[in-house]
């Protein structure tokens, strides 16, 4: 979708920072100092591209005022949310309420395509036509030629009558709705500045671009885009965002070489140059066996930073490639360890133990009869819910259920202070779900349908892509590598740096095959492409593949990573393992760009052995010494050769020294290891 006639002309100035975080934001420090010149901080609003960066703006921009002022930084997307708030009675709904709305919404929706009447038939279509309806949503782009395009686009128009009906709307109508505000009478209601500061303007769709020239209006407009950083515009729109635009100023932003060796490999990963050793900071390649076994030494290798005095767990961050099941796999395996997480992608209602529970009591409550009850789960006290049945209220009953039942106070007990605030929180989200069902008329309040509604939301929780930003803090941050664009961590771990994901297959989306997608014109991403929207878009050059598709999407994959390196101030850690998950353990290829770097940048090198330091790395380690001890003992008695038990009783002796020092939890590890050896040597069956 490369068609340039959203041209816009700005009444102000643009400003472009080569690549890298620290040139974008002296640039923003820059521009902000001279704004403050002629106006006060209040009449100047930073308006960034996305909710999870607002912080690292008003961090960095507060440098440059006295006391404790803030300066006035908000989002596209939250500022559309406020100016809606103050001027339209519609009630904007969550993405857990809109998607089980959309749900029922095309249950029985008769589409006019004989490709989508088929496709409609398999179980995850609601959730892939979904995905497409969510981009046209957000852009409010118009496809024209393909019919199964323009047929989504009709059930999506549908969609947003039924809702604005009942008086409500979806996020991804937040943007059009409040640009229609900006642009009518009411703009004077809700505009209080007088100049703009556009950060991360690389980022803004052509509707973004609409809404900040009506927002800037005659106000003083300045934009900042950074150089080959786009990765959010340039998966529907190719080129950079100066091919779209024309300012009646524009001038080169603040430019300095990286300072760090995270830095360094970012732009190295963004533009292909070679930067000089900047000789701080360091970039190690931490390789492991299986993908589980990865996340297991990325768990051992937060617990020794955070082991030294100044650290903590907020200041390291896991990124993924994509949101969904790779973000939730990462914060399980990191939870079972012992280490807080938190995330802007995932809202963990899908592993909560407190949903869990409040899931089998309403489960109960819909039932018409006990037949239909799962046989496992929660035990639950069936007299209590009696009662809660014949309350007239939803909501009190199953407030009065949560409390009678000390759900609080088990969620205290069992779950560590940041586990607990997010289980609370997911507690509140299902309450609200009761007050949405008895507000509105598009469903039945019952038991029945609150049930569904709350399966669901527990169903698609690792799916769920917020629009804003979460105000958890204390964990280790895991998301997606978009998510945490203009952020700053300590520490970064990019996960599965292997050829199957970076730069992995091109992947737009389940409705349609790949080769028809990559077809379409008027879909609503990048597809039709020829080299030259190739060459003007990425300077890099990765892969041997002719096919501009393909090399599109693989520039962009590389394009992630260097997003992904630029968050890390001090270490950035390049994770990947040797064998793909599959029966027949095939080997995983390193990722062309982690190779290529790893030949190119003499500071990449390989991690030092981990020292254990996380409870499940001892467990696992003794555990396994003690397999390969007996496996020893057992080639030594089949292969005729002779063993060295004095090497074997030492080390299990070590092993017994440091359970005797660990209390209770050595002696369920000696349990354990009783257990390993009595089935090792077969006194045990499984």
């Amino acid at each position: 979708m490369s068609d340039h006639s959203s041209h816009r002309r700005f009444d102000g100035t643009l400003v472009t920072a080569p690549f890298g975080g620290e040139n974008v934001e002296r640039t923003a420090r820059d521009e902000y100092r001279t704004l403050l010149n002629e106006y006060d901080s209040e009449d100047v609003l930073v308006i960034t591209g996305a909710p999870t960066s607002t912080d690292t703006f008003r961090e960095t921009l507060g440098e440059e005022l006295p006391g404790a002022a803030t300066p006035y930084v908000t989002s596209l997307v939250v500022h559309a949310t406020d100016v809606l708030n103050q001027t339209d009675d519609r009630v904007i709904l969550s993405d857990a309420l809109r998607r089980e709305l959309l749900h029922r919404f095309l249950a029985d929706y008769e589409w006019d395509t004989e490709y989508l009447q088929r496709a409609s038939e398999q179980p995850s279509f609601i959730e892939d036509v979904d995905a497409v309806m969510g981009t046209i949503s957000w852009q409010t782009v118009m496809p024209e030629e393909t019919p199964e395009l323009r047929d989504i686009t009709a059930a999506l128009d549908a969609f947003h009558e039924w809702l604005a009906e009942y008086g409500h709307m979806e996020r991804g109508q937040l943007i059009s709705e409040a640009l229609d505000v900006l642009t009518g009478d009411a703009r004077d209601d809700v505009v209080d500045f007088e100049a703009v500061l556009a950060v991360e303007f690389e980022e803004f769709f052509p509707l973004d671009r609409a809404y900040l020239d009506a927002l800037a209006g005659d106000c003083e407009l300045v934009c900042i885009a950074e150089k080959n950083a786009s990765v959010r515009r340039t998966w529907v729109e190719t080129g950079p965002v100066t091919d779209y635009v024309t300012f009646s100023e524009a001038r080169r932003g603040a430019s300095e070489t990286p300072s760090t060796r995270p830095a360094a490999t970012a732009t190295y990963f963004a533009k292909e140059t070679v930067p000089a050793d900047p000789e701080t900071g360091s970039v190690s390649v931490l390789a492991a066996d299986s993908s589980d076994e990865q996340l297991a030494e990325i768990a051992n290798e937060i617990e020794e930073l955070v082991a030294q005095p100044d650290w903590n767990y907020d200041d390291i961050a896991v990124a993924t490639k994509q949101s969904g099941s790779s973000v939730t796999d990462a914060i399980e395996a990191f939870e079972r360890a012992g280490i807080p997480t938190e995330s802007t992608t995932v809202t963990g209602f899908g592993d909560d133990p407190a949903i869990r529970e409040l899931l089998a009591a309403v489960r109960y409550l819909a039932a018409d009869d006990k037949d239909e009850l799962p046989e496992h789960g929660p035990d639950l006290d069936t007299e209590r819910l009696d009662r809660v049945r014949e309350m007239d209220s939803l909501e009190d009953g199953i407030r009065w259920w949560a409390t009678d039942a000390g759900l609080k106070e088990r969620i205290a007990e069992r779950a560590t202070p940041l586990n607990a605030r997010a289980q609370f929180g997911n507690v509140k989200r299902a309450f609200r779900m009761t007050a949405f069902l008895e507000e509105t008329e598009f469903v039945d309040a019952t038991w029945r349908s609150f049930e569904e509604m709350l399966e669901r939301a527990h169903e698609y929780a690792p799916q769920q892509n917020q629009t804003s930003a979460t105000n958890l803090d204390g964990g280790v941050r895991v998301d997606h590598l978009q998510a945490i664009k203009n952020e700053s961590f300590r520490a970064v771990f990019l996960v599965n740096l292997v050829d199957s994901e970076y730069p992995g297959d091109p992947f737009l989306t389940r409705l349609f095959p790949t080769e028809r997608v990559a077809s379409m014109r008027d879909y609503p991403g990048v597809t039709d492409l020829d080299e030259p929207d190739v060459d003007a878009t990425f300077p890099t050059l990765s892969t041997a593949s002719s096919r501009p598709f393909a090399r599109y999407h693989t520039e962009h994959a590389r394009r992630r990573l260097a997003i992904g390196a630029g968050a890390a101030d001090e270490h950035l850690y390049c994770c990947l393992y040797e064998y793909e998950d599959t029966a027949l353990e095939e080997r995983a290829q390193a990722s062309r760009f982690l190779t290529d770097a790893y030949d190119t940048l003499p500071w990449v090198t390989e991690s030092d052995d981990p020292h254990i330091t996380s409870e499940q790395a001892a467990e696992d380690f003794l555990l396994s010494r003690v397999d390969d001890a007996l496996a020893a003992v057992r080639r030594a008695n089949s292969q005729d050769v002779t063993v060295s038990l004095d090497e074997v009783e030492a080390e299990l002796g070590e092993i017994q020294d440091l359970l005797d020092k660990s209390g209770t939890r050595g002696e369920e590890l000696r349990k354990a290891l009783r257990a390993r050896v009595e089935f090792a040597t077969g006194e045990v069956r499984r």
